[in-house]
């Protein structure tokens, strides 16, 4: 009633609660859901599932949010690496396995081929290709160092052809 609430979004939303709640915004002329907040990346492209279809016709767009499936689209867990300081390192995460299963494992080469293949870096192309889906709107990137910052914002820079995308898919 103030107007200090101008938009709004959801975080780790499914295709029905989105809808949902796009229609109650137009039912009681409420503030409409501007953007979803959930993981998208080259290993999780669960959001192409009923989502982007909701996305784009209702512009409600994803703010992508680990796209680079916790560092391990950097290559920096390639052949069973576990830098020093890295997130997966932290004891708060040894337990989570979500992409240290085999199928995430060979997936993680064939993309890290690829890059080599047309002569990307690996973690520019994973948000590359989160950043030019016709769904989103932002990719959240994270660094923890200035290095990998100027990577991740160098990613804008960086163009995916038609074959890079084919081999992606």
């Amino acid at each position: 009633k103030q107007g200090k609430i101008r938009y709004i979004g959801l975080s780790n939303e499914t295709a029905w609660g989105l809808s949902k709640f796009l229609e109650l915004s137009k039912l009681k002329k409420l503030p409409k859901m501007m953007s979803v907040q959930n993981p998208y990346n080259l290993l999780n492209r669960t959001y192409e599932v009923g989502l982007a279809e909701i996305s784009i016709r209702e512009e409600s767009g994803l703010l992508a949010y680990s796209p680079l499936a916790f560092g391990y689209l950097t290559g920096k867990y390639r052949n069973n690496n576990l830098p020093k300081k890295s997130r997966m390192e932290l004891k708060i995460f040894k337990d989570f396995t979500r992409y240290k299963n085999k199928n995430a494992q060979k997936a993680i080469e064939e993309y890290y081929k690829v890059a080599k293949k047309f002569n990307l870096n690996l973690t520019q192309m994973s948000l590359k290709f989160c950043e030019i889906q016709p769904f989103t709107t932002s990719v959240i990137i994270g660094a923890t160092t200035m290095e990998q910052l100027k990577t991740n914002v160098e990613s804008v820079n960086v163009r995916l052809t038609n074959d890079v995308i084919n081999e992606i898919n």
